[in-house]
């Protein structure tokens, strides 16, 4: 194990919430910890209106290869996820919809 992966399994354990990922495949759902890194407004595609953005971090120890359209259930929410926004091997930041 390298030093990024011990760095972000303490950050995870520090600030990560209980969460449950289910990647889409008909595979039982894997308990895991999310970080809610960021609750921004975005410009939609025509940039006239400001809408809400929710970025989650999981730890790919924990959940696995990428799925688009994945679940991840965090305090009675269910966010789906949209797309990944960063991947650096040990974290990956994903865009959400809940």
């Amino acid at each position: 194990m390298d030093l990024d992966q011990r760095a972000a399994e303490r950050a995870f354990r520090k600030w990560g919430k209980a969460a449950t990922y289910t990647d889409g495949s008909g595979a039982e759902p894997v308990d895991c910890r999310v970080i809610r890194d960021r609750e921004i407004d975005e410009f939609d595609d025509e940039e006239r209106v400001r809408v809400p953005r929710i970025e989650l971090s999981l730890l790919v120890s924990e959940v696995g290869a990428y799925s688009s359209g994945a679940v991840i259930a965090l305090a009675g929410v269910a966010y789906t996820v949209r797309k990944r926004l960063e991947d650096d091997g040990v974290v990956w930041r994903v865009q959400v919809d809940g």
